[in-house]
């Protein structure tokens, strides 16, 4: 199946920000008005011709990205909970430091565990993500998801992906 995975546009966190907001309720923030700018560009390529589904990470931004996608092409869509991004603190509970967070993404990226966090592993994103895959390959042969640079990043080896990054994989 191929499937095309596609970086959320731009976030504005300065909502969420100055409301306070910590740890998976940041998740809520909407994209920026160049944010939508990039994503309505990004909908004008010509992969969603081919693309029979249309799967959604479950944050505000990557759900607001999609909407931008959807306003040109009427593919079916689903969000699915299990697209969404790394996971830096398993226990939910967010207090961590930025400092902290800084060296769990370093050991997530690098595959190694420095950090003191219960961060998600490199394999358990493979497999969380791979779990919503598997339930679509045998269905349809082409597809896009909606999802994060960390999740694209364990996909594509590529650690610097855009906004509205569109990268291909063949998934099996």
């Amino acid at each position: 199946m191929k499937v095309y995975l596609i970086r959320h546009s731009e976030p504005d966190f300065s909502q969420v920000d100055a409301a306070g907001y910590k740890g998976l309720a940041r998740d809520l923030t909407r994209l920026t008005p160049k944010g939508i700018k990039i994503a309505d560009q990004a909908a004008q390529n010509p992969i969603f011709q081919q693309v029979q589904m249309l799967l959604i990470s479950p944050y505000t931004r990557t759900m607001q990205t999609a909407h931008e996608i959807l306003k040109y092409h009427q593919i079916p869509n689903q969000v699915e909970l299990l697209l969404h991004e790394w996971r830096p603190d398993k226990s939910n509970k967010m207090d961590a430091s930025q400092q902290e967070l800084d060296i769990a993404y370093q050991d997530f990226l690098n595959g190694t565990h420095n950090s003191t966090l219960d961060f998600e592993t490199r394999d358990e994103v493979m497999t969380r993500v791979n779990s919503v895959l598997d339930r679509y390959k045998n269905k349809y042969d082409c597809i896009a998801c909606v999802t994060h640079g960390g999740v694209m990043a364990q996909y594509t080896g590529d650690r610097e992906i855009p906004f509205c990054g569109i990268y291909e994989i063949n998934y099996n």
